[in-house]
C-alpha cells in the first residue's frame, strides 16, 4: 500500500498534538529554529522513508524507527506505519535529548 496521505502523531512525553508541540516548541525553542522544525515535519508528512538517514530499530509498535536532522544538534526521531499511514513522532529535540546521554 503506497500512502499518499500521511497523518503525525506525536508521541512525546508532553505533547499529544501538533497544536501541543507549536505551544510547546514557542516555550522551548526560537522562531528560526520553529520553522526548521515545521519544515521537517511537514517533509515527513510528505514521506517519512525519503529523508530517513538512520535507522534506529523499531518503536514498541514493530515499526521501523528512524532520525532525521533540523540542525547540526536537533533531531526528530519518529518511526512510520506504512500499512495506516502514520507517522509517529517520538522526540524533538538536542542530540542529547533525544538519544539520551
Amino acid at each position: 500500500m503506497v500512502c499518499k496521505d500521511w497523518e503525525l502523531k506525536f508521541m512525546m512525553r508532553k505533547v499529544k498534538s501538533y497544536r501541543e508541540f507549536l505551544e510547546y516548541a514557542t516555550d522551548t525553542y526560537n522562531d528560526k529554529l520553529i520553522m526548521l522544525i515545521s519544515e521537517k515535519l511537514e517533509l515527513l508528512q510528505e514521506n517519512p522513508f525519503k529523508y530517513s538517514r538512520e535507522k534506529l530499530g523499531k518503536d514498541k509498535y514493530g515499526n521501523p524507527m528512524f532520525s532525521i536532522e533540523v540542525t547540526g544538534d536537533i533531531r526528530i526521531l519518529y518511526s512510520a506505519d506504512p500499512k495506516n499511514c502514520i507517522v509517529f513522532i517520538w522526540e524533538v529535540g538536542s542530540h542529547k535529548m533525544a538519544y539520551g546521554p
